[in-house]
C-alpha cells in the first residue's frame, strides 16, 4: 500500500512541533524528534514523486534541508537533499530548481568539494540553457564549472565545457571570447592522440567566429596560425571551406557564400550552430553591398 504524502507531512509537522516547544534537559531527545521530522519529510517528497507531484516533493525536500541546516547543524546532508529538491523541480519548476542547487553548491565550495560543485553548477547551466533558455547564465555557470573542474585537475570535463562556453558565447555575438576558448581547447587537444582528430572541428568553428567579426585580415592570419599549428589541418575540408568563404566575403559575392555552404552541407551538415553564425555572416555581407551600392 502506497504511502499518503499528505498524512506523512502532518506527522513531520507534529514532530516538529513537539522538539521545537517547551524545555528539555535532553537535547538529544529534541535532536531525535527533529532528525524524525527530517525523515518523514523525505518519505512524504519520495512518495509524491511516486505520484508525479514533483512541486510538492522539491517542498518537501526542502523543509527537510532546513532542519538539516538549521537544527541539526548538518550543512553535507542538507545539501545532498537540496540536490534531491533539484532533480524533482527541473522539469516543472526549474526557478527553484537551480535555486536549490544554488544552495548545496555554495555548501561543497564552502568545504573545498570543488569536483562536486563542478558537476552541479554544470546541470545548473545546463537547466538555464534549456528549459530557462537564459544563455547569458548558462554561460556564465558552463564558465564556472569549466575553472573549477580545470583547478582539480580534470582537464577533459573542463575542456568540454570551455568548449560550451565558447558556443554560447559566439551565439551571444561575443566572438573573440568564442574564439579564445576554441583556441585554448584546440591547444590542448593537439597534443592528446584521442582529441587530436577533434582539433579540425575547433579550428572550423574559431575561423567562423574570426569571420563573424567581419576582419578578413585576422581571419587569414588566424587560418595560417592554424595551419602552422597543426599542418594536416592544411589538407582539410575545414580548411578549404573557411578559405572559400574569406574569399567570398572579400568579394561581397553573397552567391559564391551560398554555394560554398550548399557544397560542403552535402559531405558535412550543418549543425544548427554553424547554421545560424553563417546567416549572421551572409547578412554581415548583405549589409556592405548595401553601403556600397
Amino acid at each position: 500500500m502506497a504511502l499518503d504524502p499528505r498524512s506523512l507531512i502532518q506527522k513531520a509537522e507534529k514532530t516538529l512541533q513537539s522538539a521545537s516547544g517547551g524545555f528539555s534537559f535532553f537535547s538529544s531527545g529534541k535532536e531525535d524528534k527533529y532528525q524524525t521530522a527530517a525523515d518523514l519529510y523525505i518519505q512524504a517528497a519520495n512518495a509524491f514523486k511516486l505520484n508525479r507531484e514533483n512541486k510538492e516533493a522539491g517542498q518537501a525536500f526542502e523543509k527537510a534541508a532546513v532542519i538539516h541546516m538549521d537544527k541539526l547543524n548538518e550543512p553535507d546532508d542538507a545539501a545532498n537533499v537540496m540536490v534531491d529538491a533539484f532533480k524533482v523541480y527541473r522539469k516543472d519548476s526549474p526557478q527553484d530548481a537551480v535555486r536549490c542547487l544554488d544552495a548545496a553548491i555554495r555548501q561543497y565550495t564552502s568545504k573545498g568539494n570543488f569536483r562536486r560543485a563542478a558537476s552541479h553548477k554544470e546541470n545548473q547551466a545546463d537547466v538555464y540553457e534549456n528549459e530557462l533558455l537564459d544563455r547569458k547564465r548558462a554561460l556564465e555557470c558552463y564558465e564556472s564549472a569549466a575553472q573549477w573542474y580545470e583547478g582539480d585537475n580534470a582537464m577533459a570535463l573542463a575542456n568540454k565545457l570551455w568548449l560550451k562556453v565558447a558556443d554560447i558565447a559566439a551565439l551571444e555575438g561575443d566572438y573573440y571570447r568564442a574564439i579564445e576558448n576554441y583556441d585554448k581547447v584546440a591547444d590542448a587537444s593537439l597534443g592528446n592522440n584521442l582529441m587530436k582528430y577533434s582539433v579540425k572541428e575547433y579550428f572550423l568553428k574559431a575561423g567562423i567566429c574570426v569571420l563573424a567579426t567581419k576582419d578578413l585580415v585576422s581571419t587569414r592570419r588566424n587560418l595560417e596560425r592554424y595551419r602552422e599549428k597543426d599542418p594536416s589541418f592544411a589538407g582539410t575540408r575545414e580548411n578549404q571551406l573557411l578559405m572559400d568563404l574569406t574569399d567570398a566575403f572579400e568579394e561581397q559575392n553573397q552567391e559564391k557564400f551560398t554555394a560554398t555552404l550548399f557544397q560542403y552541407d552535402q559531405m558535412s551538415r550543418l549543425d544548427k550552430w554553424k547554421t545560424e553564425i553563417m546567416v549572421r555572416i551572409k547578412n554581415n555581407i548583405e549589409e556592405a553591398d548595401n553601403e556600397f551600392s
